[in-house]
């Protein structure tokens, strides 16, 4: 017998072994239900370990820029005295809008967020990217210097989510290390009147008057700043403190905080150098 005959002779006993073990497995009907019983079972295993790798993937991806930005409300007065100009220099637009820098002013924005604040979360990569791209391509271009930005966690609690959720409004459970109820107060007193003089697309509808005149230190006041909440503050080099000129509630005008081109224009609005219009 040839090679090849040999080979054909092997291939077609392999080629009955098969039909006949599949035949068998069709009628046996018991290692059927086995095997389906063990696929059910290893899903069932290992659906914890999917969940955790998706989870562990979501995290992964998470922005952290509020927190690596973040100050306390002490450095944040000391800012607006001008005793810590190291953080303070950085680019503003030139005040007509149009995308230039000034070479008169000099300054800053400072965001106020919660951890239950859903537009915050929305928000923060979008205003990552948009910070990391102005400062690398185009910031670049005026004498190495950056816009600056600082962020100042407003939460009931700064340590867990669910509890500023869940306390916010009792006052006995306020725990926030970074800002106190008083101090909260204190700068919505001092933003209210800047905010209340801006244009309708720089008011937001559900920042009203009556919203910034409630008292949140009192027992029935029950709140912390709106947040989202971006101010910005300026000054010329012959001043020593900075000027709050703008105040900015979540999104400006019908732009959405879910679209990076429309955080990238909220931003560009924050810091003057492009407005959005009324």
């Amino acid at each position: 017998m040839s090679s090849s005959q040999e080979k054909q002779k092997r291939t077609g006993k392999g080629r009955a072994r098969a039909t006949a073990a599949w035949e068998w497995f069709k009628e046996a009907a018991w290692l059927q239900v086995l095997l389906i019983v063990g696929v059910v079972v290893a899903l069932v295993v290992s659906i914890p370990y999917i969940i955790s790798a998706i989870t562990n993937a979501v995290t992964n991806t998470e922005s952290d820029f509020y927190q690596s930005h973040r100050i306390t409300y002490k450095d944040y007065t000391m800012m607006i005295e001008g005793e810590d100009t190291g953080k303070t220099e950085g680019l503003v637009g030139n005040g007509n809008y149009d995308y230039g820098v000034s070479t008169e002013k000099s300054g800053f924005v400072v965001m106020f967020y919660k951890s239950n604040c859903d537009n915050c979360s929305t928000m923060q990569a979008r205003i990552e990217k948009w910070y990391n791209n102005f400062n690398n391509n185009y910031a670049k271009n005026y004498e190495n210097k950056q816009v600056r930005f600082y962020s100042v966690d407003v939460s009931w609690d700064d340590d867990s989510a669910d509890d500023a959720k869940n306390n916010e409004g009792k006052k006995a459970l306020y725990d926030n290390q970074y800002i106190s109820l008083d101090e909260q107060q204190s700068v919505i007193n001092n933003v209210k009147d800047v905010y209340l003089s801006q244009d309708t697309a720089h008011q937001n509808s559900s920042v009203t008057a009556t919203t910034l005149n409630t008292d949140i230190t009192t027992e029935t006041g029950g709140g912390t700043i709106p947040t989202p909440c971006f101010l910005t503050y300026t000054k010329t080099a012959s001043e020593t403190k900075y000027n709050l000129t703008q105040v900015t509630f979540g999104a400006i005008g019908s732009l959405s905080l879910s679209s990076d081109e429309d955080v990238g224009k909220i931003m560009l609005d924050v810091y003057q150098f492009q407005r959005v219009a009324a």
